[in-house]
This record gives structure tokens, sequence and C-alpha cells, in this order.
């Protein structure tokens, strides 16, 4: 203890960006592994991995490097979190309460307009701190007129916090707020109820031009940050059920022209399946086939509602999913179906999607919950833990178009890495030559996390200084939210507006 008491002393007193560095833990991971390797150092230079060796062969190799040791270390990839939203602050927080969906995004108007940069700095603070060194932005805007210079803002709320961002811009146009047969929706509500839901729809707020404008845009205030890995922008068509086949296609043809990839919601709820039911009598995945958009380019956030065809579609194409284990449990959406994504070899990542399940941005407990939620169940049902670690590393990592992290640990990788206290998941008892993998998923938690790195440079460790970063972080989102408080207190009866909303889609299954 003694000793671990010395090296957290160490690193506050030393720079927080070496040139040259070896760090050796007692255990080291890469990410793609089945197994954990003891007897290794890792040497950074600048912000990549320049060796992997034994401990005495870089001590003797690098003399003048800065060494960071301890027993008390598991090395490992730095996480990635593959779907989230830069909220800042849970919407229970804005009585806001956990719902299905489709009556929960009814609710979502008594929520502040927090800024984006406060936002995502509290939050990027927080993964940080939970091991996550790269994130994927699906963008809420508080002003469509104003996304470029929020999306701007929140790319520098994540890299303030240490962390690299994948930003989403979206775009939407049909079936706001309700996905099919929305004219009957609106025609049964009683006034003026029906007039003031009717004007507060609003399905295209810009063509693609206009769009792809936006993106541009976005791409060229950040150009500097894009072109140090610190960011990337892919296209962001909000949901399958809320974006045409047309913007779908141009947003395909866009992305394949300029190297980027499409991020989108996809059957999220059981009512989305119904809505491709109804539009095409097949599900979506079958459609994206048939037009073309299926391939490697694109990502899925949730992805609860897909058959053994689906699947099998997706393994073929090289399309990419995303669970939110947390998120599905929490808005009753669903189970995704890790086990045959796993042998059907999909590139799968895991996303707090801000609705970690005690509203903490835990990552490390994210894991857990995605590994234990299969929707397999009996003998047959077991997912190796391994595996739900390179979701979280390697695997989810490929939803970066350009490699942003690649969630592997090897010379010529970026820098990015997270170290864990293996002392706090061994506690309070395990036997000698346990895999500190299958501990880690089972007990890990953000207070497992002793350090993480991102870009070579230590974004976060456990001693004051980070911790008073947080905590500044804190005090500013929470100054911003009581100041826009103060102008409208967010109080909403929304309760007939669910209530039809509640009856329409159970008479409608």
């Amino acid at each position: 203890m003694e000793y671990v008491i010395f090296c957290r002393i160490l690193f506050f007193l030393v720079k927080e960006f070496f040139m040259e560095s070896i760090f050796i833990p007692r255990y080291f991971w890469n990410g793609t592994n089945d197994e954990v390797c003891t007897n290794t150092a890792v040497l950074v230079r600048d912000n990549r991995i320049e060796q992997i060796d034994e401990p005495e062969k870089l001590r003797l190799g690098y003399p003048e490097a800065q060494v960071l040791e301890s027993k008390d270390w598991l090395m490992m990839p730095a996480f990635v979190d593959a779907h989230d939203h830069g909220r800042g602050m849970s919407p229970i927080s804005f009585r806001t309460p956990d719902r299905a969906l489709e009556m929960w995004l009814q609710d979502l108007n008594k929520l502040p307009a927090i800024p984006h940069y406060q936002a995502c700095y509290y939050d990027g603070m927080r993964l940080v701190s939970s091991g996550v060194g790269m994130v994927l932005h699906s963008h809420n805007p508080n002003s469509f007129a104003k996304i470029r210079e929020e999306m701007v803002a929140a790319e520098k709320g994540y890299k303030d916090a240490g962390i690299r961002s994948i930003l989403c811009p979206l775009y939407l146009d049909q079936n706001k707020r309700i996905y099919y047969d929305r004219d009957k929706f609106i025609s049964d509500l009683p006034e003026p109820l029906r007039t003031n839901f009717a004007a507060g729809i609003h399905d295209k707020i810009m063509n693609m031009d206009e769009y792809f404008q936006l993106v541009e845009g976005i791409c060229e205030d950040l150009a500097d940050d894009i072109k140090a890995g610190w960011t990337e922008v892919q296209l962001h068509p909000n949901g399958g059920q809320w974006c045409s086949d047309e913007a779908l296609l141009q947003m395909k043809e866009y992305a394949l022209e300029h190297g980027m990839y499409i991020h989108l919601h996809l059957l999220e709820t059981q009512y989305q399946a119904e809505y491709a039911k109804r539009t095409w009598g097949k599900s979506f995945i079958k459609h994206y086939k048939e037009i073309g958009f299926l391939g490697p380019w694109v990502s899925f956030a949730h992805a609860v509602w897909l058959d053994e065809e689906d699947l099998q579609l997706i393994a073929e194409s090289g399309a990419h999913l995303i669970t939110n284990p947390s998120s599905n449990l929490r808005l009753r959406s669903g189970i995704f179906n890790m086990q045959r994504a796993n042998e059907l070899g999909i590139d799968c990542g895991i996303g707090l999607d801000g609705c970690a399940f005690d509203d903490d941005q835990d990552y490390l407990r994210e894991i857990r919950v995605a590994w234990l939620n299969n929707l397999h169940n009996g003998v047959d049902g077991e997912v190796d833990y391994k595996d739900a670690f390179k979701l979280a590393t390697s695997r989810g990592a490929k939803i970066s178009a350009c490699g942003l992290s690649s969630g592997i640990l090897e010379p010529g990788a970026t820098a990015d890495f997270t170290m864990i206290s293996v002392d706090s998941i061994e506690k309070p008892y395990a036997d000698p030559g346990i895999d500190p993998l299958a501990l880690l998923v089972q007990r890990g938690t953000r207070q497992s996390v002793v350090m993480t790195c991102v870009n070579g440079k230590i974004a976060w460790q456990q001693n004051d200084e980070s911790r008073k970063k947080e905590k500044d972080a804190e005090i500013q989102i929470c100054t911003a939210i009581k100041e826009l408080r103060s102008k409208d207190d967010g109080k909403r009866d929304n309760s007939i507006i669910l209530q039809h909303v509640h009856d329409f889609y159970t008479k409608r299954k």
C-alpha cells in the first residue's frame, strides 16, 4: 500500500506529458488477446506506443525514459463509449422519469437547454474518470439554427476533459413525435392539445444540401483537431423511422465520396420494428439491404429488434452494432442479442446513451450490464467476459472511420489506455491466479480506475488535481442550469399527451 501511495504522489509531481515514458503494470491486456500478460512494459513516445517488451529490456534500452510502475496496475486500452448524447445531466433531474421511449420523448420539453460546452465538459470528465478515451456524440441541438456552433462547443468540452470525440450532427425529415398514422393520432386529440401538438411538429428543418453544408462547416471549424486526431465528424440520420430513404441514400453517396461513416438509432423499440413492417412489409435491415444502404460505412445504435436474418445480413454487410444496455432497460426497449452477434463476427460496441444505470456514466458497470443482460438464457446463454471487454475496446473502436483510436495496445497505436487498480477488484478476497478481467467484469466500477491516458497524455488520475477538475466541471454545469431555471422552471403538465401516446401505441400493436 505504501508503494501505491508513493506512485500516486509521483503522478502528482511529474508533468502530465512525457516525451518518452515506460509504463510497467502488474498485468497487461492489449484489447484483442484471450490472455492477460505479465512481465510486460510499454514504451510511449510522444502520443504513440513505440514498443512493448519485457521491463528490463526497455529500461536498458531507454535509460533516460520516465518510468511509471506499480504492482497494483492492470493496463488495458481506454474504453470506447460508442453512443452517447453529451446531455451532462440525466433527464430524471428535470422531472422526466424513465418510461418507454415513445412516451419519454414527449417529456423532453422539460429539459433546460444546457450549453453544450458545459454539458460535454462535465460528461467528458465523468467518462475519462471511468476509463473512457473516446466517445461518439449523437447531438441533440438546443437550436437547429446554431448546430454548427453547438458542435464546436461540444468538441471543445470533450477535448478539455481530455478525450476524443466522434461528432454526429443529426438530420431528420419525417415522422417527428409519432412514427406512423400521425395524422390520425393528431385528429383524435382534443383541442387545444391538437393545435398545440401539430404546431410543434417540424419534420424537415433543412434540406440535404443544407445538411451537407453544415457538415462541411463543422469540419472546417474543427480542421485542426481533426488533423490532430482529436475528433471526426460522421453523418447522422437520427433514426430509421425519422429519415426518408432518399436522405439515407444521399448520405451514403456523400459518405463514400468523403471517406466518412454514418451513425443512426435503429430498432430501439418494438414500435419502430412495427413501423418498418407497416411501411415496407419487411424489417428495416431487409429493406436497407434492398436499397443498398447497408454496408461497413454504417453503425446502428440499440439494434434490439433484430431477427436471425437481419443479423446475418448485418454480418455479411460489415455494418456495426452498438448496444446500450442500461438505456434499453430504463426505457423498456428490450435486450440486445450479444451472443448471436458475437457468433456471427459482427463488430459491436457499447454505449452509455446518457442513461447509465445509476446516472453516473460508469462505463465499467455498463460493461457488466451488457455482459449479463444477454437475450439468451439457460445453459447456452453464457457470453465470454473477454468478448464484453473487446466490445468496449478493440471492436467498439471500429465505429471510427479514420481509426481515431484503435482500441488496441500495440506498437504504432495511439497511446490511449487506462490503468485499473487490481487491489480494488481483488478485495475483500480472491484466490491467486484468477484472471483479473474475470474479476473486473464482475466487480469493476469507476472507483477501480487509477489513471486514464489519451494521446500519450495523462487525462485523469486518482489525485486531488483531477478531482478538483471534476468538481469544477460540476460547478460549471450546475451554475448554468440554475441560471436557465431562473428563467424557466421547466414545469410542464404532459400527462394528457402521454396518455394519448400510450393508448395510440398499445391499441395499434
